[in-house]
């Protein structure tokens, strides 16, 4: 098959990711000084040509159904088309507005809050799931990581990504795909979002009158002995000394602040899906244990629901939480007392901490247990790297005790024709 399109352009990327994960050969002509392809990209087929970069990522990830790259359910391909136009329309178009050079303060200012906004859905979102639609990466993923890795090269800085916690460990998964790697390049992010077009210079105002000279006597009294001006001049200027234990103590209230809010979003998508167990990642202890017990209890205290602002509230549901560091993974597991008949919390946490070497239990009890796994670059252990697979052990362990929901129902699996399996 030949692509007809500019390579460079990130819409072409999100077609030959796809093509790269379904193992299919794609050429993409390249004309004499320049891409190839005229405004819409074409594919050329044996059986025809599809046109538009949308229809064509969606024909190529359906090539390989045994994959997933579309869905394996009804379900699944609903739900990856909602992203498909949720990145199209909420993301990409402020984001192409974003980048555009000479813009007003105003339009500036709403393309950046549009962006922000479509990031703080998608961030929420994978809050409760590691991909966007399904267990594994489908077109949707593909999509929104291309969009955003070309947002970075000019104004998604990585100040600007800093509150995208969620979203930040999810692009990093996909961006340690080979496939994601080999197509995209090395993550490059700009220091700075380039600033909007400069308002017109403000009409220049008039000088005020000068005031009229004091006395001379009052005039002396006010002045400094000429001695007394240099002293002060020479004196050194007094340094702002950090103090360590007014430091930790605003870092341990940000803590309980993000823990809190965690119980809160935690609670509610219990109460939706019916979890009984949640498992999860918080960004702020930095992997240490002392602080990610804070939030640990944070997420456990009593909700007021008279309170403007509701913290905690998720104390009756079990819960696994993970915070990177850059010297460890630091792990908290919590089983309320009404489940600790079917899980054992220590249990748990050592199944996890076995996944890589060096992991140790630091504190148990039958509801809480602390726990780590220090970084070991020497043999590839990274916090950030092994914290997804991590997060599914901790899962698959409750799907053994039979304490994680599945979805059993089969009523809307696909059913194919033979038009649905085009030779190659």
């Amino acid at each position: 098959m030949k692509l007809f399109a500019n390579s460079e352009s990130y819409l072409t990327k999100k077609i030959l990711v796809a093509a790269t994960i379904s193992c299919l050969e794609i050429e993409v002509p390249t004309a004499k000084g320049g891409p190839e392809g005229g405004r819409i990209p074409v594919l050329e087929t044996d059986k025809g040509c599809i046109f538009s970069s949308g229809a064509i990522a969606r024909y190529v990830s359906r090539l390989r159904r045994d994959l997933g790259l579309y869905g394996q359910t009804l379900l699944e391909s609903g739900a990856i088309d909602s992203w498909l136009d949720f990145c199209t329309h909420e993301l990409e178009v402020p984001l192409g507005a974003w980048q555009q050079a000479g813009l007003s303060a105003d339009v500036y200012q709403r393309a950046k809050g549009d962006v922000q906004k479509a990031l703080t859905v998608i961030d929420n979102h994978l809050l409760h799931f590691t991909f966007m639609a399904g267990d594994q990466i489908t077109l949707a993923d593909i999509s929104a990581v291309c969009a955003i890795h070309h947002g970075m090269k000019q104004v998604l800085s990585a100040e600007f990504l800093k509150p995208f916690g969620n979203l930040r460990r999810w692009f990093s998964l996909c961006m340690g795909q080979p496939e994601f790697s080999k197509v995209l390049g090395k993550v490059e992010t700009c220091s700075e979002p380039k600033a909007a077009a400069s308002p017109k210079a403000a009409p220049k105002k008039e000088p005020a009158p000068k005031k009229e000279a004091a006395p001379k006597k009052e005039a002396a009294a006010k002045k400094e002995p000429a001695a007394k001006k240099e002293a002060k001049k020479d004196a050194p200027k007094e340094e702002k000394v950090s103090d360590p234990v007014a430091d930790r103590k605003a870092l341990m209230k940000k803590v309980v602040k993000e823990g809190g809010k965690r119980g809160v979003e935690i609670e509610g998508a219990a109460d939706m899906g019916g979890l009984q167990f949640f498992c999860t990642a918080v960004e702020l202890p930095d992997g240490d244990l002392e602080l990610l017990r804070k939030s640990l209890d944070a997420m456990n205290e009593k909700s007021d629901p008279t309170e403007e602002e509701r913290k905690g509230g998720s104390g009756n549901i079990g819960k696994m939480i993970f915070s990177c560091g850059t010297d460890q993974l630091a792990i908290g597991a919590y089983v309320p007392e009404a489940k600790q008949a079917e899980l054992d919390c220590k249990e748990w946490l050592e199944k996890v901490l076995a996944l890589f070497p060096g992991g140790k239990v630091e504190t148990s009890a039958k509801d809480v247990c602390m726990g780590f796994i220090p970084a070991n670059p020497d043999n590839n252990i990274f916090p950030m790297k092994i914290r997804e697979s991590c997060l599914l052990e901790a899962n698959n362990f409750l799907r053994t005790k039979g304490l994680f929901p599945e979805d059993n129902d089969d009523s809307d699996e696909m059913v194919f024709g033979d038009d649905d399996f085009p030779s190659m």
